[in-house]
C-alpha cells in the first residue's frame, strides 16, 4: 500500500506549515505492521509508533489504523 501523506499545518517546535502525519500499512502472512509518523521537514522534528498484530500489548477495541498523535484515520 502506498503511503497516506496529509499536511496538518503548523509544526510544533519550529512553526513551519510542513507538518505531516503519514501512514504505512504492511501485510504479510500472519503479521501486520501500521505505522504512524508526525514530521516537520524544515526542522526534522518528527514523532513515529508502529502497531503490530503480534503484540501482546495491544489494548482489546484499540485501532492500529488511527493515528496516535492527532486521530486521523488511515482511510
Amino acid at each position: 500500500m502506498p503511503r497516506n501523506r496529509r499536511i496538518l499545518g503548523e509544526c510544533p517546535r519550529c512553526g513551519q506549515d510542513n507538518y505531516t502525519c503519514s501512514y504505512n500499512h504492511f501485510q504479510t502472512e500472519g503479521l501486520r505492521i501500521d505505522s504512524w509518523e508526525h514530521k516537520c521537514p524544515d526542522c526534522g522534528y518528527r514523532e513515529t509508533q508502529a502497531f503490530r498484530s503480534d503484540a501482546d500489548d495491544l489494548a482489546d477495541g484499540f485501532d492500529p489504523e488511527i493515528c496516535p498523535f492527532c486521530e486521523r484515520s488511515a482511510t
